[in-house]
């Protein structure tokens, strides 16, 4: 399935039962020859009243951090490993069918777009984008050479916004995106710990 197809098919899905819950799909955005390419969860309240990815406390937070790295977000493909809100308030997670349902738009997206660096926000992103059964605070940081792309797990944004170390610990993994982004792109499937500036582990003054 090619993207125009993908993007077509979803926004009419009802292959699972989050066609019920959602106001409208929210496939994803960003230019389709974006070195970078961020994945989060499911979209929330914020995403399925706009029918945009990341909006709300997390859209700011996560604008702040591609600011930080001088990349807006017109320049990041972002989109959710499901395209729409699962029920709840807040949303609970998404079950194993539901992501299953939308893996072929996922696969299409990535690609269209055929990314360098793919970063998984939070736990579920970066299981079934790495394959690991890991939690995402235990691989964080690790860039993991897969299909010719790095995929880069890290906490997820809603973990980062209510927690002042976990915000300080996804400062420090998007200080290290640039990096990435100027690297060759992987041939082995060996796992890249990146190199570290000496400062990274320290939140920027004033960027919070």
């Amino acid at each position: 399935m090619d993207f125009a197809e993908a993007q077509k098919e979803a926004l009419g899905c009802t292959k699972c039962g989050l066609c019920h819950s959602r106001t409208q799909v929210v496939f994803g955005e960003g230019p389709l020859n974006a070195g970078l390419f961020i994945v989060g969860e499911a979209p929330g309240f914020n995403e399925d009243s706009e029918g945009k990815p990341f909006m709300g406390a997390s859209g700011m937070l996560l604008d702040r951090l591609l600011d930080a790295l001088d990349l807006g977000r017109e320049r990041v493909y972002l989109t959710t490993l499901v395209k729409c809100r699962p029920p709840g308030s807040p949303p609970r997670p998404p079950k194993p069918s539901e992501v299953s349902a939308c893996r072929p738009y996922l696969v299409s997206q990535l690609a269209a777009v055929d990314p360098k660096v793919v970063v998984a926000l939070g736990d579920l992103p970066s299981r079934v984008l790495t394959g690991r059964k890991e939690s995402a605070s235990r691989i964080r940081g690790r860039a993991i050479p897969l299909d010719g792309r790095y995929v880069f797990p890290t906490l997820s944004l809603q973990r980062a916004l209510y927690t002042p170390a976990d915000r300080a610990l996804l400062v420090s993994d998007f200080s290290r995106l640039p990096e990435l982004l100027e690297a060759e792109r992987p041939s082995t499937y060996e796992t890249l710990n990146v190199t570290r500036s000496p400062d990274a582990e320290h939140v920027q003054p004033g960027l919070w």
